[in-house]
């Protein structure tokens, strides 16, 4: 008779957890009373499944493992952290702002710590690692299923929406599909690549792609205000389309800030006080060596790498960037402090160092791509 009651609470408790009916207040289901499948295999671990606002969570590190995924708690964070191949997933507790590839999105429950034990939400988490979710009230069971195929996600943006940035991120979640530095994976694997991401510009030609090879988001930085057109492709070492073709276009809208918006973030502007009068400008002292001479140097981009990867200048020298590749390239500060925008093969940017310090430099289309200028 006990065992007939668990059976029909928890049945009722897991409709309303996988949206399919209503559930009550928070309570812990012993997977006894129910089956939970990993691809056809049972999960196994801690062994409670947590019911909360119609919302099922089990043990990260279960779920975790039954997918064969990492998962780590941060107890001074109070962060819960899974990761599987390229994709990390970062929850943290009692908020249900979830990072995905660095991108925040908002999950339908947030994650909690049970006696001690990090859950986490198995139906959003499910949905973000690809799966398909299933409930067999009959045999009262959840299954989870992992793709079998290559196929992607793409966490944001979202088709329709409308972003108040001139700053657009894209984050892709790859499943099936090996993401590899197609510098060191040259040879055609099956299931093995990258992904190319298109915005605005020919999805036919690769070269105009951005490309994800470690699951970072692709940053577009000033994109006007209007109607836009976002590509994302599944291609492997070779940049051309795995097969059977894996691709999905998005559109969304970007529009400009409010003034307010814009008013309050505006820099403040520093203004020359003037000398005093009779007051006399400050020399150097007599002793101080005088700046080395500023110099020209030359940095090529070539073979998806900047060459040489680190130089050091003197104050006040000049830089000239060169592209040799066929595909567009960029030099950016990773701090902000000056960014070439798009540079085609054969093109150059010169930029002058003024100040001392350590400038590390990135391509924005191809993130692998690094490089430090220690001016002196």
């Amino acid at each position: 008779m006990k065992k007939s009651v668990i059976l029909l609470l928890s049945s009722i408790l897991l409709t309303g957890a996988l949206g399919i009916g209503w559930a009550s207040a928070a309570t812990l289901v012993p997977y006894a009373a129910m089956t939970i499948k990993v691809d056809g295999k049972a999960l196994l671990g801690n062994g409670t499944l947590f019911i909360s606002n119609s919302h099922a969570l089990v043990p990260a590190s279960d779920i975790a493992k039954a997918v064969g995924a990492s998962a780590a708690y941060d107890q001074a964070a109070k962060t819960i952290t899974i990761k599987k191949d390229s994709n990390t997933y970062l929850f943290t507790v009692n908020s249900q702002a979830v990072k995905i590839n660095g991108v925040s999105i908002t999950a339908d429950t947030p994650a909690s710590i049970i006696h001690d034990v990090p859950y986490v939400p198995v139906r959003f988490l499910a949905d973000q690692l690809g799966m398909e979710v299933a409930f067999d009230k009959a045999s009262n069971s959840i299954s989870l299923t992992s793709p079998q195929t290559p196929s992607f996600h793409i966490i944001s943006p979202a088709n329709g929406d409308i972003l108040y940035s001139d700053q657009v991120k894209v984050a892709v979640t790859a499943f099936h599909h090996q993401l590899a530095d197609f510098r060191q994976h040259v040879q055609t694997m099956a299931g093995q690549g990258h992904i190319h991401v298109w915005l605005d510009t020919d999805s036919s030609d690769p070269k105009l792609a951005y490309k994800m090879i470690n699951g970072e988001p692709a940053v577009f930085d000033n994109v006007p205000p209007g109607s836009h057109t976002l590509t994302v492709q599944l291609v492997g070492n070779d940049h051309k389309p795995i097969s059977p073709e894996v691709k999905q276009v998005i559109h969304f809208k970007t529009a400009t800030k409010s003034a307010h918006e814009m008013t309050s973030h505006s820099p403040v502007k520093e203004t020359a006080t003037a000398p005093s009068p009779g007051a006399t400008a400050p020399t150097a002292p007599a002793s101080m060596a005088p700046a080395p001479a500023a110099k020209s140097y030359q940095v090529n981009i070539q073979s998806f790498s900047f060459s040489p990867g680190s130089i050091t200048v003197e104050k006040g020298s000049t830089v000239t960037f060169t592209n040799l590749d066929d595909v567009v390239h960029t030099v950016t500060a990773t701090d902000g402090s000056f960014d070439s925008g798009p540079i085609k093969q054969n093109a150059t940017y010169t930029m002058t160092f003024s100040k001392s310090g350590v400038y590390s430099i990135y391509c924005k289309p191809h993130t692998f791509m690094t490089g430090t200028i220690t001016v002196k």
